[in-house]
């Protein structure tokens, strides 16, 4: 896991090294699946929930799962989407599984939801906010992946949110 950690600082920082070696390491996948599970459920603690909470009464491991399940939703269909738009509508390239690497590295980047809420922020703000660092990690792996130019390849990264918003509006759930 340290290697993962690594690589997660590298991916955050848009080091073009981490996106090199998601593509060449099958692990990475789990890696990022891993990244998504933790990652939300600092998000649920961040926004008030007790650890405490959340496991000793059956509607708190109600609320576990199904935001554990909503983030593995999400990054399985984000990444389809980034990697669909990609491929098939900017000619780019690369493979689902490196999407999916990409996307889940870039996944911890959405606890700045967190802090920005700490800071009185609004809840719209806040998503905003924490979604562009999110944006520009998936922008960078796009740029290297599908081997576009940084303005295509943020197009499919934007491309994913909004099709998983509308997802998210035609299923009514959460949009993280």
């Amino acid at each position: 896991m340290r290697e993962a950690l690594n690589r997660l600082f590298q991916a955050v920082r848009l080091d073009r090294e981490a996106f090199v070696w998601m593509d060449l390491n099958d692990r990475a996948t789990a890696d990022g699946l891993i990244f998504v599970a933790v990652t939300r459920v600092l998000i649920l603690l961040g926004s008030g929930w007790r650890i405490l909470g959340l496991t000793t009464t059956i509607s708190g491991l109600e609320v576990l799962v199904t935001a554990i399940l909503n983030a593995l939703v999400f990054w399985l269909a984000y990444s389809a989407i980034v990697f669909a738009v990609t491929k098939f509508l900017l000619d780019g390239s690369g493979q689902y599984a490196v999407y999916l690497r990409m996307s889940g590295f870039a996944y911890p980047t959405l606890l700045l939801l967190v802090f920005t809420r700490q800071l009185g922020i609004s809840p719209v703000a806040a998503l905003v906010l924490g979604s562009i660092w999110f944006l520009a990690v998936v922008t960078r792996g796009v740029t290297y992946e599908g081997d576009l130019p940084t303005e295509r390849a943020a197009l499919a990264a934007a491309a994913g949110l909004i099709g998983w918003i509308i997802i998210s509006l035609i299923f009514n759930r959460g949009l993280i």
